[in-house]
């Protein structure tokens, strides 16, 4: 692994790619982090008191842990296609709080950001199309952005899951914060409002209901 390895990809939620950053690794520690956003490089300010970073020397891969108050964030970055750039390949949460009260995601298995032709749980991510595979795949909707699910089939079993932290606990929850439901050309698109939306790429009405949907938190 060299220093300073870019990562740099369109990070439209139209293109259908993983989004991009840029490690700049000193010693097998990583030091600056950018990000490419509307077609330039943004530096991502490192906190040093939640934050931290491990640079797996024999796979490669990176580590980034977040500390928060209910628990930790732990994302998994790969230079999957050899081109030097990194796209994040897996998240967890880990708790801290037994007891399973307050703010926090109540879903603690390994989220993926490719596909395979198992039953897959995929993280769902604003700047990025997200892939399923061809088993029974749960698209897990963590924050609130514009989201795209590029292959979400009905007749597949797949299935949208909301651990949003917020202490949510039924779709009729989920339904009150729906402004509008349209069809857009062949997506299906559920708006929120201002900056918050989900759209199914390919998806008619009638190729999904509630009863795809599910709510942990």
């Amino acid at each position: 692994m060299s220093q300073g390895q870019n990562d740099l990809v369109d990070d439209s939620p139209s293109s259908g790619d993983h989004k991009k950053f840029q490690f700049t690794i000193v010693d097998s520690e990583v030091t600056e982090v950018f990000e490419f956003k509307n077609g330039e490089l943004k530096q991502k300010p490192i906190d040093g008191e939640s934050e931290y970073y491990i640079v797996d020397v024999d796979s490669g891969e990176i580590e980034r842990t977040e500390e928060n108050a209910f628990g930790r964030e732990i994302t998994r970055y790969a230079d999957t296609d050899g081109d030097k750039f990194y796209s994040r390949i897996s998240e967890r949460w880990e708790s801290n709080d037994p007891s399973e009260q307050g703010a926090h995601f109540k879903f603690e298995d390994e989220l993926k950001y490719s596909p395979s032709d198992a039953d897959d749980d995929i993280a769902v991510r604003g700047g990025e199309d997200s892939h399923g595979g061809k088993g029974e795949d749960s698209f897990v909707i963590r924050e609130a952005s514009h989201l795209r699910i590029a292959d979400f089939h009905q007749d597949e079993n797949d299935e949208i899951v909301f651990d949003t932290g917020f202490g949510l606990t039924s779709k009729d929850e989920i339904e009150k914060y729906v402004k509008e439901i349209r069809q857009e050309g062949d997506d299906f698109v559920v708006d929120f409002g201002p900056g918050i939306s989900i759209t199914l790429v390919g998806v008619h009405a009638g190729q999904i209901s509630w009863d795809d949907v599910s709510v942990l938190s």
